[in-house]
């Protein structure tokens, strides 16, 4: 989970086409007509959607509770806080586009925008786009993390001392996502939410901290993933 001490549509297309052969002449001749029909792979989206794809502020701040978030950084890399935190495998449960996690994946480019509520820290937001050349790879990342996740139980932030213990994996409507609460907070409750999905070749990646951030997370991921590809 980051804290303050670290840095931040396309409609799917399905085109029905029919051929028709006609026959019809003096001698009755007939023909049979046949039809066919063909689904059209969704166009990939490309480096300049991914602005589009995010969330406002003021659409955090109701995902979240929040009436003052704002954006504090927007980043085109990814970060890296591995040697922060302890064990490795809970690096991806820890916080959205880690490059470490994201290595030898196959993305292309990364849109990634931090926002909380001023120096209270009261709410924390990290939602980020990781495009991907092809929308197979993207789901093959989600699937591999489903996989990996799991294998997170309890860790540490080495810099602040904070231990935090993972909480069950859902894959609910498409949606990995999991909660890890803080083991040694001052404010009882402190959590941080995580949500992963695939749409179309994008990659919606998104953490949410707060005394109950509750499913924060997910609804943040969702209305993004609605954004790369409308039902």
């Amino acid at each position: 989970m980051r804290h303050v001490t670290a840095p931040l549509a396309v409609a799917g297309i399905c085109i029905l086409t029919a051929g028709c052969s006609i026959g019809s002449n003096q001698e009755a001749k007939t023909s049979t007509t046949k039809s066919t029909s063909t689904s059209i792979p969704l166009p990939v989206l490309l480096d300049p959607a991914l602005p589009g794809l995010l969330l406002s502020p003021e659409e955090i701040n109701t995902a979240m509770g929040a009436t003052e978030m704002a954006v504090t950084q927007t980043r085109f890399e990814m970060s890296d806080d591995s040697a922060a935190m302890k064990p490795r495998e809970c690096l991806a449960v820890d916080g959205s586009a880690q490059a470490q996690v994201y290595a030898d994946s196959g993305f292309t480019t990364v849109r990634d925008q931090t926002l909380q509520d001023g120096d209270n820290f009261k709410h924390f937001a990290e939602q980020a786009v990781v495009l991907f050349p092809s929308a197979k790879q993207a789901s093959a990342f989600v699937t591999a993390s489903a996989q990996q996740w799991p294998a997170c139980h309890e860790y540490t932030h080495t810099q602040s001392g904070s231990l935090w213990k993972a909480g069950p994996i859902s894959t609910a409507n498409g949606i990995l996502s999991t909660t890890a609460t803080q083991q040694n907070a001052t404010e009882t409750g402190w959590a941080c939410g995580r949500a992963l999905a695939a749409r179309n070749n994008v990659v919606v990646d998104v953490n949410t901290c707060s005394a109950n951030p509750a499913d924060s997370a997910v609804n943040i991921a969702n209305q993004i993933a609605a954004r790369v590809q409308p039902q």
